[in-house]
């Protein structure tokens, strides 16, 4: 499978080759003579800073292996990991499998699941939100009780962590408790804050390479078809050498993507800016002695900032217009103006991904068709 990748630096290299050997058809085992060192942190820094490795690396394997991922970008695990889980001492009780009709044996204890409700209330969306809330309520006095319930609800969880922990008796003290109440809360801050800002940072394609433009023959290059394209080959090329292609140009020119792993509506995710990524979707038509025609799709995908961004200014629109009955052009202006510079930024980057693709075309010798053309018989009018 390849051994270990190198752009793992802190962690995630030994679950980046575990995920590839299951997924080229290996098995992995147990074995109870194994031995493994695990360096313990003792101090706040240093398990500050595993942390943030932690969080660098699910962001690096969400590249890799976007299915085992969920829309926050923390990673889908089975089982049970790192201690006890949280509320599981509150929600439910450890089961134990009996068997049927009591039968069974070797009875093991099962822990329960970890609380998906548990693990919302720690994370650093929902402490977002809290902020956001107190933000909020300076200007709706009756949203001022939220934040301090769901501030509530987050300190809940750590106060699990505290009164759980299995300490030893000799260090088994009030100031410990503490300490571990403290790091609970702080963990998955600390970790999705790094999480976000390595996904924010490696999903965005240098500006350089967007500002770059491919070189076309003057007569390959057709202005007209924004979002849906079309190509002819009578070669027998069909989509899966087009795709080929475009992997090709995409590393070569540094471009950041994720491709589909099978449980995705498209082929591949092209990241842009901060702002928009692109969706590229292919399907193939088969006519009958190697003649193809591949259609592309071509589609806009904000990225979690824009939707952030234009919350909180929709948000404080909506306050302006309740209290004063109308909005002013000095709120209006600028936000029509950023919503400017979002559709310009958008269509820059739609133009250029266009681009990548006519060139990926016409290096395996795939000739662009107009839309117009294809209400007809595609094969009548299909480039020579």
């Amino acid at each position: 499978v390849g051994g270990f990748d190198p752009e793992y630096h802190a962690a995630g290299d030994d679950v980046d080759f575990c995920w590839r050997l299951q997924q080229g058809g290996g098995v992995i085992a147990f074995s109870p003579t194994a031995i493994v060192w695990h360096h313990r942190r003792f101090t706040l820094r240093a398990f500050r800073k595993q942390q943030e490795g932690y969080g660098e690396a699910e962001s690096l394997l969400r590249f890799k292996h976007l299915v085992f991922f969920g829309p926050t970008g923390t990673a889908k695990w089975r089982g049970q990991i790192y201690g006890t889980p949280r509320f599981s001492w509150f929600l439910g009780r450890p089961i134990i499998y009996h068997g049927i009709f009591a039968d069974g044996f070797f009875q093991s204890i099962y822990p329960t699941p970890q609380s998906e409700v548990a693990a919302y209330l720690s994370s650093i969306e929902w402490f977002a939100l809290t902020i956001f809330l107190f933000g909020a309520g300076v200007f709706v006095p009756p949203l001022r009780i939220v934040p301090y319930l769901m501030l509530g609800g987050t300190l809940c969880v750590a106060l699990s962590y505290m009164v759980r922990a299995r300490i030893e008796p000799r260090f088994d003290t009030i100031h410990s408790r503490l300490l571990v109440m403290l790091l609970a809360f702080a963990q998955p801050l600390v970790r999705g804050w790094s999480r976000y800002f390595t996904w924010l940072h490696f999903k965005r394609t240098p500006g350089s390479v967007i500002a770059q433009h491919e070189k076309l023959p003057p007569g390959k290059k057709i202005g007209r078809s924004w979002g849906r394209l079309a190509y002819w080959n009578e070669e027998g090329k069909d989509r899966h050498s087009f795709l080929r292609e475009i992997f090709t140009l995409l590393n070569q020119e540094n471009w950041r993507y994720s491709i589909d792993t099978g449980w995705q509506e498209w082929d591949i995710q092209i990241y842009g800016n901060f702002w928009w990524s692109i969706i590229l979707r292919t399907v193939t038509e088969y006519h009958g002695g190697g003649k193809c025609l591949t259609r592309v799709q071509l589609r806009y995908r904000y990225v979690t900032t824009t939707v952030i961004v234009n919350l909180i200014v929709l948000t404080l629109f909506i306050y302006h217009f309740l209290k004063t009955g109308h909005v002013q052009l000095f709120f209006a202006i600028p936000y029509a103006l950023f919503a400017l510079f979002l559709f310009l930024r958008a269509r820059r980057l739609k133009t250029r991904v266009r681009e990548l693709v006519d060139f990926a075309a016409y290096r395996i010798n795939m000739n662009r068709i107009l839309r117009s053309r294809l209400r007809g018989n595609p094969t009548a009018d299909a480039p020579k």
